[in-house]
């Protein structure tokens, strides 16, 4: 079960859906799913496909900010935008979306639904989580140069996969936009870690040969 939905029991859950009216879409792999506005508006839920979030600035550079697997949800109350920016949730692969509106979501029902109460404490978890991943990222980003930037992020994935080999959940494209650097610049700083024997990649599979390695 979706962890938004976690702690609901399937019967209560059809009922909440009922009451909440959700629409559901679908989405080819390049296609734009939502962009956030300067209001709460709905929320959308991942229920089969892969995505992300990005962020266009006023330069028109795109920088990647969150991806999104199954069970995941996105919209404007897990990051509201800023001004002059423009934020775009796009497909990466077909995706199946489930949209709700944010006013079914804190609008209590007349019965005042148990259920309702379980779904808006999974909802402060889930900003909670995003928060903390909004944190990693700014601390990845604060690396003074190219190469504290790759090995802070591998560190995170050793430590998610709990491994010392690992596949990157994006492609080095959107990993050089989460990093907000040149990928041309990324992929040299790659191959100079290769070489120095710090580790061994190929394509998105890393092996970390120093493992814990931030110099």
């Amino acid at each position: 079960m979706e962890p938004i939905f976690k702690g609901i029991s399937d019967e209560d859950l059809e009922c909440m859906l009922k009451c909440f009216s959700p629409v559901y879409k679908t989405f080819h792999a390049g296609e734009q799913i939502m962009t956030y506005s300067d209001h709460l508006d709905k929320m959308g839920l991942i229920e089969e496909g892969r995505a992300h979030l990005m962020c266009i600035d006023e330069d028109g550079k795109c920088n990647l900010l969150e991806s999104f697997n199954p069970h995941d949800v996105f919209g404007e109350m897990f990051a509201m935008p800023i001004d002059g920016l423009e934020y775009i949730v796009q497909a990466d692969t077909n995706c199946s979306v489930m949209f709700i509106s944010y006013n079914h979501i804190i609008k209590r029902c007349h019965q005042a639904c148990a259920h309702h109460s379980q779904l808006v404490s999974n909802l402060f978890e889930m900003v909670a989580h995003k928060t903390q991943l909004l944190t990693l990222h700014i601390n990845i980003l604060s690396r003074r140069t190219l190469r504290q930037k790759l090995l802070a992020y591998f560190a995170h994935m050793e430590s998610q996969t709990n491994s010392d080999h690992f596949e990157l959940p994006i492609t080095l494209t959107k990993l050089a936009d989460y990093l907000c650097v040149d990928r041309s610049s990324m992929m040299r700083e790659i191959r100079k870690l290769n070489q120095e024997g710090v580790l061994h990649s190929s394509g998105r599979n890393i092996t970390m040969l120093q493992p814990g390695t931030l110099f």
